[in-house]
């Protein structure tokens, strides 16, 4: 049976889909989600997860150069792309904190755009740690353990940072809203 996405992107047993799952920052994260329907139900592989690290010493225009080729990478590399998905975001902790992520947001952009794709949906961060946790409220560290519960991830497997497991989070989240996945028992 083949499911509908927003993005008009139908699931088929025979063709998976990729996402781009994207948590953004001035140090953003990036995770490539492939879903494959089997019979026995839809199976998430993280094909690429990984995020970059700018410094407040180095000038903006650095920071975001960094960023977009990190972007351009992850496109090149990992694409072609059904679903682009990242995090909403309207303010941070201070006038500061809010350009800067809104600079990281625009060259991100400029890269997505380069290569004809956009952000299909926002989701905002409650939402992400609900369908991933049960809570809203939940730490890093809750969202990391619950983006390893929903994909059975091994022991061995680490994040780098918590903007890696994020950016999976939000992916998973994603697939919640579409259907495709059913929240962890005890989630709301």
């Amino acid at each position: 049976m083949a499911r509908r996405c927003n993005r008009g992107v139908t699931m088929t047993a025979a063709k998976p889909i990729r996402i781009l799952a994207l948590d953004i920052s001035t140090n953003p994260g990036f995770a490539v989600l492939e879903v494959k329907r089997l019979k026995s139900g839809p199976r998430i592989n993280i094909v690429h997860v990984t995020s970059v690290s700018t410094t407040s010493q180095s000038p903006d225009s650095h920071r975001y150069s960094y960023i977009e080729a990190a972007t351009t990478m992850v496109l090149h590399e990992y694409g072609p792309f059904d679903v682009v998905v990242r995090e909403h975001f309207t303010g941070g902790r201070n006038k500061r904190s809010t350009q800067t992520v809104f600079g990281a947001w625009a060259v991100i952009d400029t890269a997505l755009g380069k290569y004809g794709y956009k952000v299909d949906e926002e989701i905002p961060p409650t939402t992400v740690k609900r369908d991933v946790t049960g809570k809203g409220s939940a730490t890093k560290d809750e969202v990391e353990a619950g983006v390893r519960r929903m994909l059975a991830l091994p022991d061995d497997f680490m994040f780098r940072t918590d903007d890696e497991s994020d950016a999976v989070a939000i992916g998973l989240s994603y697939l919640v809203r579409e259907g495709v996945i059913e929240k962890p028992k005890g989630a709301k």
